[in-house]
């Protein structure tokens, strides 16, 4: 070995951390495993590892900030990032801070020893993350501990209706996937936050996180749409449905610009946040009570909210055949609820469309198994899982844009042909009367 010491190998998950020791060890390398950034950092003084093999999405401190403070603990050991969910903007960031290399899961085994054979000078660089090769999307900025938040839902809570207890996450978890739109592959590190804080995105160690809710709403086109300067998430409604449902109103969501589309529903996050539990936390949270009327029209669509118990969807949605007309009236009473009838519907479309939506660089994530493909006799990738499916699918998506002022509706919800547009547009007149 060029220099003395164990190969540190940093990830949450311990099918990575074993394999990576099994093959390093049969390479000759002794190595120490750690399960997130906190316990690498504990350990890295006292090791003086010759490598650090860090992975980027981990919970608690992701892997970003946890090489910036590896650096300025040790800025002379080589660390070399993995991710297979990382966008390139990430990479850039990772090289300036200081890693010597960056690889991408699922690993390989000829790329993992070549990269570890230059981090230690053991062989002739052959490859680098050059700079020039990654250029043309954001840059990622690290942060010093937590970002600023603004707690908008807590300043003033008009229009109150039902109490609430406030809830968070029991703990951090990450979740990987790819963008529906924009075809990257991406992930979500969920962070517990305290009370009266709100629900909020960052970007991987950013430090502006632009809070989930209407007034940073920047665009409404096929997906819902937050931005706070360079800061920016798209397709949040599908997440922001689960969290509704659960009644989660303090979180903060790291996001590499568009929440990933998992399987075209909200049920992989459901399952994610019934894994790991919820904390309740002190303070007051009401509903948003609407007492009056309220009712919007654009065309073929239109919204009305009418005063209710309880937060009740009637939707009616009329397309063409196969889809044609289908109507569902949801009562979010309880998640598990919601879980059974709203949470698995995909998204859909239509094969007439794709094209169109790929020329206006849509949809480039489109996959068989991540959204419903209507052909002219119906679906033609995949069974539907409900008759129904494309109506439970535009509620599962309104309960989620209904969300963006922080606090759920108490309100009857009569819905024909909406999209998010509508939905944001018919939040917008609450707010005013607020």
């Amino acid at each position: 070995m060029a220099r003395p010491g164990p190969i540190l190998i940093v990830d949450d998950e311990e099918s990575i951390r074993k394999s990576l020791e099994g093959v390093l060890s049969d390479e000759g390398y002794s190595c120490v495993l750690a399960s997130n950034g906190a316990d690498a950092l504990s350990r890295l003084e006292s090791l003086r590892p010759s490598l650090v093999i860090l992975d980027i999405w981990m919970p608690g401190m992701d892997g970003i900030e946890t090489l910036r403070r590896m650096k300025d603990l040790q800025p002379d050991t080589p660390v070399i990032m993995m991710s297979g969910h990382a966008t390139i903007s990430t990479a850039i960031k990772a090289t300036k801070i200081g890693a010597s290399d960056f690889i991408e899961k699922p690993l390989e085994l000829d790329v993992v020893l070549n990269a570890i054979r230059r981090a230690l000078g053991t062989q002739d660089a052959d490859r680098s993350p050059a700079e020039g090769d990654l250029a043309g999307t954001l840059d990622l900025r690290s942060a010093e501990g937590m970002p600023e938040l603004q707690p908008l839902v807590f300043r003033s809570q008009k229009m109150p209706g039902a109490l609430i207890p406030q809830r968070t996450l029991a703990h951090s978890a990450v979740l990987y996937g790819q963008g529906l739109h924009s075809g990257r592959k991406s992930g979500l590190i969920f962070e517990p936050l305290g009370p009266d804080s709100g629900i909020h995105f960052v970007g991987v160690s950013d430090n502006r996180a632009v809070p989930a809710h209407l007034d940073f709403v920047e665009s409404t086109g096929y997906a819902t749409t937050i931005r706070l300067g360079t800061t920016h998430v798209a397709t949040i409604e599908h997440v922001m449905s689960a969290l509704n449902a659960y009644g989660v109103g303090n979180l903060l969501i790291k996001c590499n610009g568009e929440v990933p589309v998992l399987d075209g529903s909200s049920v992989e996050f459901c399952s994610l946040f019934e894994e790991i539990g919820f904390e309740n936390q002190i303070g007051d949270w009401h509903g948003i009570l609407v007492k009056e009327p309220v009712r919007i029209d654009a065309g073929k669509a239109s919204i009305r909210l009418e005063p209710c118990d309880a937060f009740e969807i009637d939707y009616t949605l009329e397309y063409p055949a196969p889809v044609g007309k289908q109507h569902f009236v949801f009562r979010l009473d309880d998640p598990a609820t919601y879980r059974k009838e709203i949470a698995p519907a995909r998204t859909f479309g239509f094969a007439r469309d794709i094209g169109q939506l790929q020329r206006q660089g849509l949809a480039l994530g489109g996959r068989f198994d991540n959204f419903v493909l209507f052909g002219e006799e119906g679906p033609i990738n995949d069974a539907l899982r409900f008759p129904d499916e494309p109506v439970r699918h535009k509620i599962m998506d309104m309960i989620g844009d209904l969300y963006l002022l922080g606090r759920r509706l108490q309100a009857r919800v009569v819905a024909h042909m909406t999209g998010h547009t509508q939905n944001i547009s018919v939040l917008k007149k609450i707010r005013d009367l607020m």
